[in-house]
């Protein structure tokens, strides 16, 4: 007896996957003839696929499924005309039992389920609507929201609560899904997602478009994997660094970071001919102000001086302390002309800077020179003191400066005690001055 096809609304359906499988189909056209013709699948499911044919045929009408090059068959029905195409017309075929031997392809939607639930990062997808579709274990355990409490709702519902690193609201304003859709492109970043109970979650979030056969975007994947020991491990590895580059008093590159970036420097002059200056700078007579002032005032003087040098010259400069009250710049891209106009504005700038002197320190640093206690007019002469004994005054110092451009010649050690001779030079030429060469 003829097995029955079963009405469409009763069967066991899995989504269509796109895929192009050389078939051949067999059964009866339109006038009653009978047919065989070789064509290719567009899509395929675990119960059918799409084709296009040439031979016109009638809805319900039985045909027989063959794929080329495996003895794997199938008995189908054609549901229903799909369209047209230039290689003929599109149906859809439905077959009685599952051919996924045909296919070769499991379609159970359980096995793609958990496949995606095995993914240790949250997984989830949306359609063009931003809907969330799917939602996986990984995505539960990430954010503390199950699966039902997920799927069906937009990500622009904002349950989420993503933002940047700046806090700046994502799921409404930047949205990487929306932005996928939009142009197709992948993406991927770093952001913060708000837990369920209210806590925030750094998360790296990759995002890919999801297409049609046609090859029409109809929605996204979002990938997000937990970055909280990514940032942990950053900002050690920040904390370290700061340790080990920088000057605790002033926050500027320490004396190794600034060898280590010479070096640097004279490597790329080698091999790309890229233009180097090296600026070194002592504070004159910066031990008569801690005998006169005191250390704290001495201190504050090398903290505003640089501040001083790090606004004063470039984004690209690099402005570091190379010991006592020395500070070494390395600037990139500068001639020996441009080396001395920022040199002269560098000295130009220290000698305009200060430090205010209250009287209550005045009498402190005095007292503590081994002295009565008493602050007169001669004492606050070393340093550039201006103002009263009376009064709060202002304590300055000068620069003595060297400049030299990096050659191929040179070796770091090389580069940077040439500097420092010339640095020597302005000072033994009564100082606040730059001396280049």
């Amino acid at each position: 007896m003829e097995s029955q096809m079963p009405a469409a609304s009763t069967r066991r359906r899995s989504d269509r996957v796109s895929i192009a499988f050389p078939i051949e189909v067999e059964g009866i056209d339109f006038a009653g003839r009978r047919f065989s013709e070789r064509t290719r699948t567009t899509t395929v499911s675990r119960f059918g696929c799409c084709v296009a044919l040439s031979h016109m045929v009638r809805s319900d009408q039985k045909v027989e499924l063959r794929r080329i090059g495996t003895n794997e068959t199938a008995v189908a029905r054609v549901v229903a005309p799909m369209g047209s195409r230039t290689e003929g017309q599109l149906y859809g075929v439905e077959t009685l039992d599952s051919c996924e031997g045909l296919w070769g392809i499991r379609f159970s939607s359980s096995f793609y389920e958990k496949l995606v639930d095995t993914v240790h990062d949250g997984v989830y997808f949306v359609n063009r609507e931003r809907k969330i579709t799917c939602w996986n274990e990984g995505a539960e355990h990430m954010s503390g929201y199950a699966a039902g409490e997920a799927i069906g709702r937009h990500c622009f519902d904002n349950f989420l609560g993503h933002v940047d690193e700046c806090g700046r609201s994502l799921c409404l304003n930047g949205c990487p899904l929306s932005e996928v859709m939009l142009d197709g492109q992948a993406r991927e970043a770093e952001i913060y997602l708000r837990h369920k109970e209210g806590h925030r979650v750094p998360v790296t979030v990759r995002v890919l478009p999801m297409r049609d056969s046609a090859g029409n975007i109809v929605g996204a994947v979002e990938v997000f994997s937990d970055s909280t020991v990514k940032h942990r491990v950053d900002k050690r590895v920040s904390e370290l660094e700061h340790l080990a580059f920088r000057d605790p008093l002033t926050g500027l590159p320490n004396r190794r970071y600034l060898e280590m970036k010479v070096e640097q420097g004279l490597e790329e002059h080698r091999r790309f001919g890229r233009l180097y200056g090296l600026l070194m700078f002592d504070v004159d007579q910066f031990k008569s102000v801690n005998d006169v002032h005191g250390h704290d005032i001495g201190d504050a003087l090398l903290k505003v001086i640089a501040q001083t040098l790090t606004q004063g010259l470039r984004t690209v400069d690099i402005v570091g302390r190379w010991g006592g009250e020395e500070f070494l710049v390395l600037m990139p891209d500068l001639d020996a002309v441009g080396l001395g106009d920022l040199a002269e504005r560098c000295r130009l700038l220290i000698a305009k800077s200060s430090v205010m002197k209250s009287p209550v320190r005045q009498a402190a640093a005095a007292a503590g020179a081994g002295g009565t206690g008493q602050v007169t007019t001669s004492s606050l002469v070393a340093g550039g003191v201006t103002g009263v004994a009376t009064g709060a005054v202002r304590v300055s110092v000068t620069a003595s400066i060297g400049a030299t451009v990096l050659d191929h010649s040179d070796t770091a050690e090389s580069a940077i005690h040439r500097a420092d001779e010339l640095m020597y030079q302005s000072k033994r030429s009564g100082g606040d001055r730059t001396t280049a060469g």
